[in-house]
């Protein structure tokens, strides 16, 4: 009988939303105007707190509540801030709310201005327009999300801007599953937040928090109640250069796959075709075979051409966010997106019997996915996985600018990876970049035949594994002349009279090596400084200063991010007119602190200065109390990548060795 009675409140309450609901209709896309459903709480204001900040804004409510049913979502915000000066008035005037028209519905409630303690109804009077941004167009994904804008009209200083608004839905390809992610802090003070979630599924509702509180629990007609209510939220600092994934603020999690064998087994179904192969991809495959007769270089090849011969694009509406499009499919187009490109190249492999399996990953934080609570949502990218004798690799079909062949080209490190294998339930930690094999080597020749003529500067860099992949990509989009103009105004910060002496030079090696080679050919007409008596001159180890730049935050109490792992090699030399006696320095520089190691070295032979730089960083992050050493260290390597030194004599008579030794040898003949 109370199930009977729930029922027909339900309905009910169902009927009279509808009834009072309202249509907006802007270009394809329409928005309702409605109440808030009947499981939602409404939350009283907290009092206006004095704003110690001075901010443009002072923020006095952030509400978010999220109701799970078996195959839908339903999103409600409450949000309520006070403009306190025109920064802030421009900046909360216009509301923007972005969905997906695909699978969600997007409903506005309440859109207020509380002026001198009333509140004023705006969403009547407020302009609303739906557009398609598709913000990651440049980026060759199109998701086809939407953003509603709405421009309120006379917002003053001091007014309070309140709306609520709904968005319901969930992308089908998650089927049951559900999860999602709350910030519970900001770089901005809160005077009330809340966060109520309602599960009504038959899943679990698995939290996490980073602060672990304990959430008030409770049952209603509408679901279990999981509540957090929180007052006088403090300001949040986010220090530039944490590593991805670091939580800086409080954040809860939530999700409905209890491990990753739950999110494998979610995610396996979406790379299973039983079409068989096309006419044109049974050609391909069999063309592959005849030419390669070796099962090595049929990888190779396959590799190759889904990453360079199928260009990426992606058309990421509704399930095809993430469910790949068929092998014939993107073989066909010759264009697809990760997870399109991960299906043919394993269509590909399997044509051969080499067993590859899709391997989801996440591109920022994935390095952290191990300390996350397992859930479908944690990742944005796919890549491969493939044995071949006895060894796995992993492969990123995205990545075009790598070598050809396993034995060349370097595998993605994301820090773990979910392969969609039978026998694989949970994350596998991926090969990580080291510096004996991820290099640069720089060879800086400067040749002074005469103390009086310009200096011939010759560059010799070499790229190998992912610098060289990396170097590629830079390369990938620039002209040679735009590269010969790019480093000439480089150099020119350092020489003001420095010219072109001839064409830059690259020998990309993909094939047996993975190797990148640019040299460079300038003439420097200022590199001697001074007089007929005393000369300088100055050397940079350029490169390496791009490595030990010191991070906007110096005072540090969170981890730091290093620039990459890798080892460089910087070597400069000075080939004088003359073999002098020239000092130098007898003892090498070691520096070294956690996560970087540096030394330096000089010596003079025969009319020639050298002084060689090496670095090497070895780790991805240090800690916060490590960051300490290694900025100290990062000072000191600064410190040491300028060299300047000088020279004493007569430098008025212009140095021609070839008449000197004519000179001498007349002289030495009229001798006899």
């Amino acid at each position: 009988m109370k199930s009977i009675k729930l029922l027909i409140m339900l309905c009910a309450a169902l009927l009279a939303h509808q009834v009072n609901a309202q249509v907006i209709t802007s270009g394809d896309y329409q928005i309702t105007l409605a109440p808030a459903n009947e499981w939602v709480t409404p939350q009283a204001l907290a009092p206006q707190r004095i704003n110690r900040e001075k901010s443009p804004v002072h923020y006095r409510l952030i509400g978010r509540q999220e109701r799970f049913t078996e195959l839908d979502n339903e999103y409600y915000q409450d949000f309520a801030a006070t403009a306190l000066n025109q920064e802030g008035v421009k900046e909360l005037s216009k509301i923007e709310l972005t969905f997906n028209p695909e699978f969600e519905k997007l409903t506005l409630h309440k859109v207020e201005v509380e002026r001198k303690s009333a509140w004023h109804d705006r969403l009547d009077s407020a302009r609303i327009n739906v557009i398609n941004q598709e913000q990651e167009l440049s980026n060759d994904l199109f998701n086809g999300l939407a953003t509603a804008v709405i421009v309120l009209k006379d917002v003053r200083v001091g007014d309070t801007i309140r709306y609520q608004y709904t968005v319901e839905g969930r992308n089908p390809v998650y089927g049951k599953e559900f999860g999602s992610n709350y910030p519970m802090g900001w770089e901005v003070s809160v005077d009330k937040l809340h966060l109520k979630l309602v599960n009504a599924s038959n899943k679990p509702l698995n939290i996490q928090d980073n602060q672990k509180r304990q959430p008030k629990v409770s049952s209603s007609p509408f679901g279990k109640t999981y509540e957090w209510q929180l007052t006088d939220v403090p300001k949040y600092r986010y220090e530039e250069g944490v590593p991805a994934g670091y939580l800086w603020a409080p954040v809860i999690f939530v999700s409905s796959t209890t491990n990753w064998t739950d999110v494998s087994a979610w995610a396996k179904p979406h790379y299973q075709f039983k079409e068989s192969h096309s006419k044109a991809l049974t050609a391909y495959i069999k063309e592959v075979k005849q030419s390669h007769q070796h099962k090595a270089d049929q990888i190779a090849e396959f590799i190759r051409f889904v990453q360079q011969d199928v260009r990426y694009f992606g058309i990421e509406i509704g399930q095809n966010s993430h469910i790949p499009h068929s092998p014939n499919t993107v073989f066909e187009r010759r264009y697809g997106d990760c997870k399109d490109k991960a299906s043919l190249l394993i269509a590909l492999l399997n044509s051969i019997d080499v067993p590859s399996s899709p391997a989801l990953v996440n591109s920022q934080f994935g390095a952290t996915l191990n300390e996350r609570t397992p859930s479908p949502i944690l990742f944005d990218h796919v890549i491969n996985q493939l044995t071949f004798e006895g060894r796995h690799y992993f492969i990123d079909a995205t990545n075009n600018h790598q070598a050809i062949g396993l034995a060349s080209i370097s595998q993605p490190d994301f820090g773990y990876a979910l392969v969609l294998s039978d026998n694989i339930n949970e994350l596998t930690p991926m090969p990580q970049a080291t510096a004996n094999v991820d290099k640069v080597s720089i060879e800086q020749h400067y040749i002074s035949s005469n103390y009086m003529a310009p200096v011939d500067l010759y560059i010799t860099t070499k790229y190998h594994g992912r610098e060289a992949d990396y170097m590629r990509y830079q390369l990938s989009s620039v002209s040679l002349s735009e590269i010969e103009q790019h480093y000439l105004n480089y150099y020119a910060k350092f020489y003001r009279d420095i010219s072109l002496a001839a064409p830059v030079l690259l020998v990309d090696t993909t094939a047996g090596e993975n190797e990148l080679l640019m040299t460079e050919h300038y003439q420097i007409g200022d590199f001697w400084q001074g007089n007929n008596q005393s000369l300088d001159f100055s050397l940079f180890a350029s490169y390496i200063k791009n490595y030990v730049e010191l991070p906007k935050v110096i005072n540090r109490t969170q981890p730091l991010a290093l620039p990459s792992q890798v080892a460089i090699e910087q070597t400069l030399k000075v080939t004088l007119p003359e073999n002098i006696n020239y000092q130098v320095r007898d003892i090498d520089t070691h520096i070294k602190a956690k996560g970087i190691s540096y030394n330096a070295a000089e010596a003079y032979i025969n009319g020639q200065f050298l002084r060689r730089h090496q670095l090497v960083i070895n780790q991805k992050t240090v800690t916060t109390e490590e960051s300490r050493d290694y900025i100290n260290a990062l000072r000191e390597i600064d410190d040491n990548l300028y060299y300047s030194g000088g020279i004493t004599g007569d430098f008025s008579k212009v140095i021609n060795h070839g008449i000197d030794f004519l000179n001498k040898k007349v002289s030495a003949e009229g001798a006899r």
